[in-house]
């Protein structure tokens, strides 16, 4: 039996470790308020299910949080933490390394969270990644443009999804940006720019292998969505698409360079320059966006289920991936607060589940919706990678048609 403290910013409709993790465990929650246990169809089995519990707003960066799970370990013995979230990676990493706890420790959640760590791993073990450059000294821009040409893009060394990153055109914009940053321009480093195409894999890697991985194609970059309201696609590539062997070979050999938990989720990206992959960037948790709804329709198989299945040994060779379409995939626009009014309850174009909005419903309810970035997202399947992004294209129209405005 072991005890396991499972820190949860997930909902708990879709997290349920109380039926996932064998009885024999004893189990542990640390639950962000806003998916509070008592909203769960099931709240009784789970506070049943659960020796102790605790919730907490402002959970992301709440120092209760941490400081309970201390009082927790000491208190109760803790032998696991599970901590799936990009929120929880560090926090969860930190707390094993000071009670000598199994798992994911600092060093290896450091290497996945600062780019500039992570870059040069990859690039001493051969892997072919974008030509990029740590920043230190006034003239390091230029010099890194002088041998790689502009436009070079700069990015936070432990940024998340696309936040703070910047297009440098030329040499005034780079003594520009060096200026406004000062000192506070080692926190960032460079990286040539190449139109691309956004790929990227998500999975379970468990003992030095991928248990379960599935391949997508982004209809954006993350400048796109920076630069305008957009709407953005991600659908899974094609079965005979010969880049799939690619990038899940990549995906591997990433892993094996990176100091790696036993047990992982994954969310690894890769740009297609021209025919040619490379790896950007690489997480040890689950991926955002609609990846998750997306796995469950399309294989049956949920990452936080399967993950943590695997670090408590709770059966998951029970849980068999199955394929309910030959593609599947997501679209979320994105809140650039030029849409408001009341937005229909359901959609009901063909081919869409897991429908979500973060406008007002007709019926006077709102969505708990996990970012408040998303302005709509669906869920398609469909015969083929067209059919898949006709459906989800034809909802998005289908909502900006059916939004009663105001004001």
């Amino acid at each position: 039996m072991s005890r396991i403290l499972i820190l949860n910013r997930y909902r708990l409709q879709s997290a349920a470790f109380h039926r996932w993790v064998s009885a024999e465990h004893d189990l542990f929650l640390l639950n962000c308020a806003t998916r509070a246990v008592d909203r769960h169809p099931e709240a009784a089995a789970i506070r049943a299910r659960y020796r102790d519990i605790a919730e907490f707003d402002d959970y992301p960066t709440n120092p209760a949080v941490a400081e309970t799970a201390r009082n927790w370990i000491r208190r109760y013995g803790i032998d696991i933490i599970i901590a799936l979230s990009e929120y929880d990676v560090l926090r969860a990493a930190e707390l094993r390394d000071e009670f000598g706890l199994v798992g994911q420790g600092v060093a290896s959640a450091t290497a996945y969270r600062d780019k500039l760590t992570m870059k040069r791993l990859l690039d001493q073990a051969g892997l072919p990644i974008v030509p990029y450059r740590s920043l230190e000294h006034p003239g390091d821009l230029e010099r890194f443009a002088a041998d790689t040409g502009y436009p070079i893009l700069v990015k936070p060394r432990t940024g998340t999804g696309s936040r703070g990153i910047r297009r440098i055109e030329n040499g005034p914009a780079a003594a520009a940006f060096e200026k406004e940053h000062g000192p506070g321009i080692a926190d960032h480093l460079a990286e040539s720019f190449r139109r691309h195409e956004l790929l990227h894999c998500d999975g379970v890697f468990v003992a030095g292998r991928a248990m379960f991985s599935e391949v997508w194609s982004w209809s954006t970059t993350v400048l796109d969505v920076v630069a305008g309201p957009v709407p953005t696609m991600a659908i899974t590539l094609d079965r005979d698409d010969t880049r799939r062997e690619t990038v899940v070979r990549l995906t591997e050999e990433t892993l094996r360079v990176l100091p790696t938990p036993v047990v992982t989720a994954f969310h690894i990206e890769f740009f297609d320059i021209g025919g040619e992959i490379v790896v950007n960037e690489a997480a040890s948790r689950i991926g955002g966006g609609r990846i998750q709804p997306t796995l469950r329709r399309l294989h049956g198989v949920d990452l936080v289920e399967l993950t943590a299945r695997h670090q408590t040994g709770s059966s998951p060779a029970s849980l068999t991936p199955r394929q309910a379409a030959p593609a599947g995939g997501f679209l979320i626009a994105y809140d650039h607060g030029d849409v408001r009014g009341m937005a229909p309850a359901e959609c009901p174009v063909p081919g869409i589940s897991h429908y979500e909005t973060n406008l007002p419903c007709s019926s006077g309810t709102a969505s708990d919706v996990a970012s408040s970035a998303y302005l709509v997202s669906g869920v398609a399947l469909g015969k083929d990678r067209p059919q898949t992004a006709e459906r989800l294209l034809a909802m998005y129209q289908w909502f900006l048609e059916s939004v009663a405005l105001t004001g």
